[in-house]
């Protein structure tokens, strides 16, 4: 083979390889399984999900949550470890930690459907957080019917139906006479003995919501949970201070939701992108203290503090003073709009 053949023949072989340089995908320090005991169910059928969570033991996960599309039948449960199952949380090899959770999913339409994906949150120990999510499992609903030819099915066992309701209606008609009858005497009886100490004070207006977070904050860190080491009930107390604030100030359920549905009630009344990161910044560090057993440094504590002032601060509203009269100098606005 001549000089230039070999040049030309080495050049084929190594400029591919040259070119395209390959890059290292990082990969997420954990990885989420999950699994079911059966793809194949029946109306009503109760299907039990079991994901594993593998992560380093210097990593901090919050449990997992379902990511739910499009709606649809299906109804899921959290419910603890089944009898002769996997310990919750065990080393795994590599001196790794698996953590094993469980739900129940029951479905209600016949046809094929899916087992949503499930969405891990995770933490590192220099501050690195991201999220892992698993694939949907493919499920095949079938009735508990079966064709004209065949013998029907065995009956399920009845289900359990809650008590009647109590006939609140009745009951408040029957007792309406009643307290017609107790408002007339209470009125006769006070035109004739009037009340010595006047006319009652009526109430004062209410005030904002930024001032009531305001007063609760001071009296929260005015308390003596965190001299007393109580960190995890003191993020409790001011996660719900916060929350009780955006609930007040755009009219939104908070209470009793979780920190993705909170975000999508502030995504849905249009609160500003910056106030958005800071209030899902800010749930998400209350989050690993109270479900996650973080154990937050004072400067951590100092900061999730104040994320919740910057928050209000932003998101307040400030109602601008009234136009002056003529001839006078008009007041002072503040700086700050109400988004």
């Amino acid at each position: 083979m001549s000089p230039s053949a070999r040049s030309l023949l080495f050049l084929a072989l190594v400029l591919p390889a040259w070119a395209v340089p390959c890059r290292a995908q990082e990969k997420p320090p954990i990885t989420v399984q999950v699994s079911s005991d059966r793809t194949r169910a029946t109306v009503g059928d109760r299907i039990l999900l079991k994901i594993t969570v593998t992560h380093p033991a210097d990593v901090t996960v919050l449990p997992p949550g379902p990511i739910q599309e499009g709606g649809g039948s299906l109804v899921l449960e959290a419910v603890q470890a089944p009898a002769a199952s996997e310990t919750p949380a065990s080393e795994a090899p590599g001196g790794e930690v698996r953590e094993i959770f469980y739900f129940h999913v029951q479905a209600f339409e016949t046809g094929t459907s899916q087992l949503p994906a499930f969405r891990v949150d995770w933490r590192g120990p220099d501050g690195k957080a991201g999220e892992v999510t698993s694939e949907p499992i493919p499920l095949e609903i079938a009735s508990v019917l079966k064709g004209p030819e065949e013998e029907p099915s065995d009956l399920k066992p009845p289900a359990e139906l809650p008590p009647p309701p109590f006939p609140w209606k009745a009951a408040g008609l029957s007792l309406l006479p009643l307290a017609l009858l107790a408002g007339a005497v209470y009125l006769w009886r006070r035109r004739k003995r009037p009340d010595p100490a006047g006319a009652p004070v009526p109430a004062g207006p209410m005030a904002p919501p930024h001032e009531t977070a305001y007063r609760e904050l001071e009296r929260l860190l005015a308390s003596a949970l965190l001299r007393e080491g109580r960190i995890k009930e003191f993020h409790v107390e001011l996660a719900e201070i916060i929350k009780r604030y955006l609930a007040g100030r755009f009219g939104i359920e908070t209470l009793e939701r979780t920190t993705w549905e909170v975000l999508e009630e502030l995504r849905r009344v249009r609160v500003g992108t910056a106030s958005q990161g800071r209030a899902g910044e800010f749930l998400r560090e209350t989050d690993l203290v109270k479900f996650a057993k973080h154990l937050p440094r004072e400067d951590e504590i100092r900061r999730t503090v104040d994320l919740a002032y910057r928050l209000v601060d932003e998101t307040k509203m400030v109602i601008s003073a009234p136009a002056s009269p003529v001839g006078e100098a008009p007041a002072a606005l503040s700086p700050e709009a109400a988004p």
